[in-house]
């Protein structure tokens, strides 16, 4: 059996592609050749093309044909039309910001709409409006080439919409953030929103094994979209003591309200929105079985101490964070003008507030209350 892998050298290749060996697929990566993952077997054939434009893919797959393509890297849009007639199963890769509203929640254009962004967002949630983000645009485009092939009958198709994923060989390396200010014993670590903001994560391993879930039920898979998630999931806060829990240490964690310190701001560590972007994984867990392979906790320090081996390059190319994103002096600025502020706000609230539920203790016959 032969399967075609396209990307397969970020963080999620390695597990997808160690799983089509334990299955007995003769396995070929298909990618730029930009980054190569040491953990594959140095044995695998490797097609170093371009997987982004329809006269390269067409070149680069001349005359061959594959029992199973998995596509996780590349204009998808185009690379489904290529494959046609080339593999009678195709599992591409996609996006959470398809649905309304993810990439804009707080946009006018929700409230005027349906209301709220739905949390958690469901694989049938509506798909956001054209002409709202031209990236989106394009994902949703994306998803319907891919669909609407399977529905003609072109290949079995399987859709999956990936969140944040993190793991070894992960081309964006966010953990470094947390980590490098652990190195560098910064003792206070901003948070916004209390801490409470939830964003949806998958570990790359667990990524691997729901796409493998999908290879082995065809029966199941073929047809349909699902959602990857860890099955446990981490707010703002825990995820920051995840990480820095790996390295034994503890922040103090000061609360700056997103007024004081808007999203996006360098000297805000994790530079997020105010909201919660939380994907269910129901559909998955019950079509397919799905549960985690990997305990969330552990990946993140195999996670950790990858980054620690592999420190990333700090210097604004590329995908590369900026050394902005250390903004050290901003922060202490902040966090300055923050105790300043603190130290000089008046004891306003001069009584506590106590709660009691509003049911009835008759002590007695008769009492009302």
């Amino acid at each position: 059996m032969r399967a075609l892998v396209i990307g397969g050298t970020a963080a999620t290749g390695p597990p997808v592609v160690r799983r089509l060996l334990d299955r007995g697929y003769d396995v070929t990566l298909y990618h730029r050749g930009v980054h190569e993952a040491g953990s594959l077997p140095e044995d695998l054939e490797h097609i170093h093309g371009e997987p982004h434009f329809e006269e390269t893919i067409a070149r680069d797959l001349a005359g061959r044909s594959f029992d199973l393509v998995v596509a996780t890297y590349g204009r998808i849009r185009y690379l489904a039309e290529a494959l046609e007639g080339k593999t009678p199963r195709l599992i591409t890769i996609g996006g959470f910001p398809v649905m309304k509203g993810w990439m804009h929640v707080r946009d006018p254009h929700n409230a005027e709409h349906d209301g709220p962004v739905l949390t958690p967002g469901f694989e049938d949630n509506e798909l956001e409006d054209d002409g709202v983000d031209a990236f989106v645009d394009r994902m949703i485009e994306t998803e319907r080439a891919v669909m609407d092939r399977h529905a003609a009958g072109r290949y079995e198709a399987t859709h999956f919409r990936y969140p944040y994923v993190y793991g070894p060989h992960s081309i964006v390396s966010s953990e470094w953030r947390i980590i490098k200010r652990v190195l560098d014993d910064r003792k206070r670590f901003i948070i916004q929103g209390g801490g409470l903001t939830l964003s949806t994560r998958c570990a790359s391993e667990n990524v691997g094994h729901a796409i493998a879930l999908a290879i082995d039920q065809p029966e199941r898979s073929a047809g349909q979209i699902y959602h990857l998630a860890d099955d446990v999931q981490f707010t703002a806060q825990q995820w920051v003591e995840l990480i820095a829990g790996v390295l034994g240490y503890e922040f103090e964690f000061v609360e700056i309200p997103w007024s004081i310190a808007p999203p996006g701001r360098t000297f805000v560590p994790l530079s997020g929105q105010p909201f919660h972007r939380l994907m269910s994984n129901a559909k998955l867990r019950g079509d397919l079985g799905y549960r985690d392979a990997v305990r969330p906790q552990d990946w993140v320090r195999t996670t950790v101490e990858w980054w620690l081996e592999h420190p990333p390059t700090v210097d604004g190319q590329g995908n590369n964070m900026k050394a902005s994103d250390f903004d050290y002096e901003g922060e202490d600025r902040l966090l300055a003008a923050w105790d300043e502020l603190l130290a000089g706000a008046p004891e306003v609230f001069s009584e506590r507030v106590y709660f009691r539920h509003p049911y009835p203790h008759p002590k007695q016959l008769g009492d009302l209350l």
